[in-house]
């Protein structure tokens, strides 16, 4: 008998939360940048969230970090944005069904199989089946 026909293969759907619109990443680190008139310490204290958060929104390389969709309108306040272009990108998101690399992958019985962790409370699991 194959190794394949030995494995039984369950799919665990995963819901996944995605931004409905898609963000000008450059547009946006380069308004943020051009609105920065404090420090970074000074817009984590005020928003409330830690300082390497702040940091990431700032930063012009592989790096950077779009805002959190709860902050936003405070960090705009803050910064003085005026255009709302960045609005509904950063703060509309829908949930989709999730597909992951290893939320395609086949273990053979046979096999050692990678370890679970806490991390994988939705993972498939392929079962003996004699």
């Amino acid at each position: 008998m194959n190794d394949f026909a030995r494995v039984k293969y369950l799919v665990i759907p995963q819901t996944v939360r995605v931004r409905k619109h898609s963000v000008d990443i450059e547009k946006l680190k380069k308004v943020l940048k051009e609105h920065k008139t404090e420090s970074n310490k000074f817009y984590a204290e005020k928003l409330g969230v830690p300082l390497t958060k702040v940091e990431h929104w700032f930063r012009s390389d592989i790096f950077f970090a779009i805002p959190d969709e709860n902050i936003w309108y405070d960090l705009k306040e803050l910064l003085k944005i005026q255009t709302d272009e960045f609005d509904r990108a950063i703060t509309e998101f829908e949930y989709r069904d999730g597909v992951f690399d290893k939320n395609e992958r086949y273990y053979l019985c046979s096999y050692i199989a990678p370890t679970l962790t806490t991390l994988c409370e939705n993972e498939k699991f392929v079962v003996r089946v004699d």
